[in-house]
């Protein structure tokens, strides 16, 4: 591919929009990205795991700058890496579970520095407002407010990174939005606790007090490397019993040093995370929940006895609102059946994993053989538009695909597909050269087919 200065505005900062940046501006676009928080990464920020960096077999399937992005935080004491030695015992098979930890705090500062070295400006405190488009479906500008009041900021292409398809849906273009009791995975906050013994909590687990699951599959429990030279338990996960009642919560706890742990265990259901209204009443549910399970758990569960806590998450997490209608959707058979496509551009490797729209447990498919499926770049293209690439979870997927293709590590890696392409020659997403954009891909350390994955 020839370097252009093409313009190439990121709206949506988050886990993918950030890798979509440094895509296009090493290859010297000019590239804005807009954020509405103060930091980049979005919910990689939260302190939750990196997952799907490697499949059932423990092959590498993502690599380019997300796996550079792990390097640069293992050089910090910011993560060790990738850690494994657990199975999912799911229907039919037994493959092997893998996770990245990783301090979110060394997470923010790394990925602003590649993104700074990578010269791609950022608008932080900034909020997507709106979009301008010509007669031809080609969007023009798009509008943001910051501090300084309403912003026009104009471009060549534009890539939608906002996880709610905000971008598509406001220029018009079609979508699978949710709708009035249609299923939603439900959303969660996350926090983090210091003074933890994984140790008593898997004793406790043993003897069902408070904590179950020891022979499930769904135990996962790792031992591995943590930062600074210790090691320790980075993942145990089950189902846990906050209160001195029945109710209970399933539950995951990954440490990136030792008696730390992030907490993915509350959830909140019937929220669309592209209606603000629904937002607001995520956000206030989710903190008051944060609070008191925390609470629950210090006075009743073995090994949380001293924790305290340490943070939580500065917004809830959306796992699911709107997918666009692409020019090719992903469906459940495409992830279960690890199929290929010609115009593959990134890989995903994690089961299909649905949040219970309705509040129970969590739901678990999984890939044929414990493999991988490659992901169109078609998926990325929204049907009728011009100059508009998405990056994240919004790509075209159904809602079972989506429950894979939403994981971070493909995010990312959609992400560095999305900025590539928005570099590429063509003046028009929809013809982009696929040979070459793949070849482009390839260079830069991405893993795009099965004969591809690292051992």
């Amino acid at each position: 591919m020839r370097h252009h200065q093409k313009k190439v505005v990121v709206i949506g900062g988050g886990t993918a929009g950030v890798i979509a940046a440094i895509a296009a501006a090493r290859q010297g676009c000019s590239v804005c990205v807009i954020e509405q928080n103060g930091y980049l990464g979005g919910v990689a920020g939260f302190g939750i795991p990196f997952l799907a960096f490697k499949d059932g077999h423990g092959r590498r399937v993502v690599g380019g700058i997300a796996e550079e992005l792990i390097e640069k935080m293992k050089a910090i004491d910011a993560s060790p890496g990738h850690v494994g030695g657990a199975y999912w015992n799911g229907p039919g098979s037994r493959q092997q579970f893998h996770l990245t930890p990783y301090d979110p705090e060394g997470y923010k500062v790394v990925i602003l520095q590649m993104a700074q070295q990578a010269e791609v400006s950022l608008q932080l405190h900034a909020f997507f407002h709106g979009v301008e488009k010509d007669t031809s479906g080609r969007v023009t500008a798009v509008w943001v407010t910051n501090k300084d009041g309403l912003v026009k900021i104009d471009g060549d292409v534009f890539i939608d990174a906002t996880g709610d398809a905000d971008v598509v849906r406001r220029a018009g273009f079609p979508c699978r939005a949710a709708k009035e009791g249609q299923r939603l995975q439900n959303v969660s906050g996350i926090f983090v606790l210091g003074g933890v013994s994984a140790e008593r909590a898997l004793d406790a687990m043993k003897a069902g007090d408070h904590l179950e699951g020891w022979d499930d599959w769904h135990t996962r429990i790792v031992h591995g490397d943590l930062v600074e030279g210790q090691k320790g338990i980075n993942h145990f996960a089950g189902i846990m019993k906050p209160w001195q009642d029945a109710r209970s919560l399933a539950f995951t706890a990954v440490s990136w040093r030792q008696n730390v742990y992030s907490l993915n265990i509350s959830r909140t259901t019937g929220i669309d995370g592209s209606r603000q209204d629904d937002l607001v009443r995520a956000e206030i549910s989710e903190r008051n929940n944060m609070y008191e399970i925390y609470q629950a758990i210090k006075r009743h569960v073995p090994g949380f006895e001293n924790s305290f806590l340490m943070t939580t998450s500065p917004m809830v997490g959306i796992r699911e609102s709107v997918n666009i209608a692409g020019l090719y959707t992903m469906t459940a058979q495409d992830v279960l059946e690890a199929r290929e496509h010609d115009d593959n551009i990134a890989r995903g490797c994690y089961p299909i994993d649905i949040h219970d729209p309705k509040g129970g447990h969590t739901q678990f498919m999984f890939i044929r053989d414990g493999g991988s499926y490659g992901i169109p770049f078609r998926s990325l293209v929204p049907a009728q538009s011009v100059n508009l690439l998405v990056a994240g979870r919004c790509l075209s997927a159904t809602h079972e695909a989506h429950g894979s293709t939403r994981i971070m590590a493909t995010a990312m890696a959609v992400g560095e597909a999305a900025g590539t392409a928005a570099a590429s020659e063509s003046a028009d997403v929809p013809s982009v050269d696929i040979k070459a954009l793949q070849k482009q891909l390839r260079q830069q350390g991405a893993i795009l087919n099965p004969d591809e994955v690292i051992a």
